[in-house]
């Protein structure tokens, strides 16, 4: 193994995760993971240095993956009130130095570090190997990236695809960009595909159906989904599922991402009963006369706790792409 381990972190709109990583021979070995709520910390440099204080030993190396486009030593965070200043966190923690990257950019990473047995599959297909590889998924907000070969290995590329418009199809789902409309304007797939997003499509079927809507937050719709198909946050649960195939389909067709789609981010995996039995392929292929350009692109979602946090030491430890 590597002598010192890097502090590698995840950080997100609603979770920052920690863990230290080093190399294992050829592989990357990742330990002391940690999960701190952003809302209970004022800063990240706070909820850093709460990781930091639990660890005897005090890496001097670090790369932070976060939630938001990564274009200058002052990012802030698309989804959080947070703001990251490189130069001034990187004193504070004392690091000899710090790596940001974007999120999707070190889960992409991380995708390529990973085993077979860390991915369910979706729907199975030959791809075409040739080609790029999606990596897309809704959590706090949506990310999207991309493996594309090169002559010289793989390369992952960053992008804000989760801001593109949101395109609907049928009345229901235009009544429901017309609800967020209302508060938003412009309404980004991201305003309907995170979990933000997934309390946007409640609230709109239920004010379309004229009833009560008593679940505020994510993750009370989802499991008051698991718990009741028949109820209103399952409906919403399926139409969700239903967009992000129609999304992820869209981003193929806009990217050539023939290779395959990797589903990431944290609400697939909680509901994946739900999910494997939704409308996710059928819009997915739902493509008038280009369906056969998606017809065998296969689709595989990541079940590997802290594939982000894998990519972001790889990006540092070297072997980020291959």
């Amino acid at each position: 193994m590597t002598a010192d381990p890097i502090l590698v972190a995840d950080i997100g709109g609603t979770n920052a995760r920690f863990a230290l990583a080093r190399r294992a021979g050829g592989a990357i070995a990742v330990e002391d993971m940690k999960r701190y709520r952003a809302s209970e910390f004022d800063t990240l440099r706070a909820a850093a240095t709460a990781y930091l204080d639990s660890l005897a030993t005090k890496p001097k190396a670090a790369c932070f993956a976060v939630a938001g486009p990564v274009t200058d030593a002052v990012i802030e965070f698309t989804n959080s009130p947070w703001v990251l200043d490189v130069a001034e966190i990187k004193a504070a923690l004392h690091l000899d130095k710090l790596r940001v990257v974007n999120d999707f950019e070190a889960l992409a990473c991380g995708v390529l570090h990973l085993g077979k047995d860390d991915f369910m599959s979706v729907r199975a297909g030959g791809g075409d190997k040739g080609a790029p590889v999606l990596v897309i998924g809704p959590g706090t907000g949506f990310g999207q990236a991309i493996i594309a070969p090169t002559q010289s290995g793989k390369r992952v590329i960053s992008t804000e695809g989760g801001h593109v418009a949101f395109a609907p199809r049928t009345d229901e789902e235009i009544e429901i960009m017309k609800f967020i409309a209302r508060e938003h304007g412009r309404v980004s797939v991201e305003r309907v595909l995170s979990g933000a997003g997934l309390v946007n499509i409640h609230r709109a079927l239920c004010a379309r159906a004229n009833a009560p809507r008593p679940l505020l937050h994510a993750d009370e719709i989802t499991k008051a989904a698991l718990a009741d198909e028949q109820s209103s946050a399952a409906k919403a649960v399926d139409l969700f599922c239903a967009l992000l195939g129609a999304a992820a389909g869209d981003a193929v067709l806009a990217t050539g991402a023939r290779g395959g789609v990797v589903l990431g981010g944290g609400i697939l995996p909680k509901i994946s009963d739900i999910f494997l039995k939704s409308r996710f392929v059928e819009r997915f292929l739902d493509k008038g006369r280009m369906r056969d350009y998606v017809e065998d692109v296969p689709v595989d979602l990541i079940v590997r706790e802290g594939a982000a946090r894998i990519g972001a030491a790889a990006m540092m430890l070297g072997g980020g792409e291959k």
